[in-house]
């Protein structure tokens, strides 16, 4: 039987973001191995990013956030944008993609932003 043709006997479970249904497999279910998640749910690469992606590049950075990371660090971007100075703004705007997300996680991380 070709790979193709096999069918998956093992469990499934449901993304817990957008509901997407994916083998419960250390290669498409990223919560595999933490189960954090209610019974039967999980997290796809589409929404929780590919841990393995290298480099510091914008587009690395948003491979390795997925769809909802890219969502949670952006909403972010634009708050504390929005309560800076013109002057630091302008600089937070110039920051690359990285390095703004590396804010974000250290405000959190402090508890000056949730």
């Amino acid at each position: 039987m070709s790979e193709a043709t096999m069918e998956y006997t093992g469990e499934w479970v449901t993304c817990s973001c957008c509901g997407k249904d994916m083998h419960d497999t250390p290669e498409e279910n990223l919560d595999f191995n933490e189960r954090g998640q209610d019974t039967g749910y999980g997290h796809c690469r589409e929404c929780f990013g590919e841990p393995e992606a290298k480099g510091t590049s914008e587009a690395a950075v948003k491979r390795r956030l997925g769809w909802a990371g890219k969502v949670f660090y952006e909403t972010r971007f634009e708050s504390l944008a929005k309560a800076l100075k013109p002057e630091q703004r302008a600089k937070f705007e110039a920051m690359p993609y990285s390095k703004k997300v590396v804010i974000i996680g250290k405000m959190i991380e402090k508890g000056y932003m949730v």
